[in-house]
């Protein structure tokens, strides 16, 4: 019997995710890990917001892998979640917002519409309309057949692209509802149009493409350029940057001692000189970074 496929869509309840939500939920799954499942006290009383927006906040935790979800019997803090929560539990690092962006711009089992846009939206400028056709046919590969609902797809649309691109002003009383990552500057719209966007050099280092080698080079000792850059969930596909900055923070890396970088004969491969996980890449970076 075929394994069953599993892809996901609108688990956010069509809340798109909040300033101060991610630092709430990991407070309160800290401090309780029946925060979500407790009869006694109702999770909006104790997280201060509405049921749906619980439910929601329960989705984005676990689709950041910032919480382990063990349904009835509660949750817990990932070891991730615990680190960020450790390090930067408020997330003022662009370091733990480009990781948490990585996560779930892989997660094609509980954001399938996250993982479908960074990988196979790459058109520079593109309407709605556009992005849900690329979208709806990589869906439909992907489900094999399983129904799914085409008004899901788009309202995940709506949701990521507000997250991504919606900015409050200094006096702009809906401050609270701007999402962080929109400050990772990866969506632009431009008059019914919407454009994936380089993100400003400054803002991403050769520390989140190190995070990103050591998930695409788990259980392996070397990778090919190509697939590293352009393959799935590749540096340049997930982080937006150039082929030329993703090669001058591969050649740092080298120089750091993390990797070796071959790009003699025809063979641009990339090779681990020490061993690294994206946990320990993670610890890493928080303690240089104090």
């Amino acid at each position: 019997m075929a394994n069953k496929v599993k892809f996901k869509l609108q688990g956010h309840e069509k809340f798109p995710l909040r300033e101060g939500w991610l630092n709430k939920g990991l407070d309160a799954v800290s401090k309780d890990s029946t925060v979500f499942t407790r009869k006694d006290i109702p999770a909006p009383d104790i997280l201060g917001i509405g049921n749906n927006m619980v439910k929601s906040l329960r989705y984005w935790l676990k689709a950041y892998e910032l919480i382990i979800d063990n349904g009835s019997a509660g949750a817990e803090l990932s070891p991730m979640g615990e680190l960020i929560y450790k390090y930067d539990k408020y997330l003022e690092k662009n370091f733990t917002l480009w990781i948490l962006h990585a996560t779930i711009s892989k997660s094609r089992e509980l954001a399938t519409s996250w993982y479908l846009f960074f990988n196979y939206c790459d058109a520079s400028e593109i309407s709605k309309e556009q992005i849900f056709g690329i979208m709806n046919r990589e869906l439909q590969g992907i489900s094999q057949g399983e129904k799914y609902s085409e008004k899901s797809l788009m309202t995940d649309i709506d949701v990521l692209l507000n997250m991504y691109s919606k900015t409050g002003g200094e006096d702009d009383p809906e401050e609270k509802n701007v999402s962080p990552f929109a400050s990772l500057g990866l969506v632009k719209q431009n008059d019914g149009s919407w454009e994936k966007a380089h993100p400003d050099r400054r803002s991403v280092s050769e520390w989140e493409v190190l995070y990103e080698l050591a998930v695409l080079m788990e259980s392996k000792d070397q990778i090919s350029i190509e697939s590293a850059m352009n393959g799935e969930n590749g540096i340049i596909k997930i982080f937006q940057i150039s082929n030329v900055l993703a090669n001058e923070y591969l050649d740092r890396l080298d120089a750091m001692g993390y990797i070796n970088v071959s790009r003699t004969a025809g063979l641009d491969i990339i090779y681990r000189a020490k061993n690294f996980t994206n946990m320990t890449v993670v610890q890493d970076y928080y303690e240089m970074h104090r």
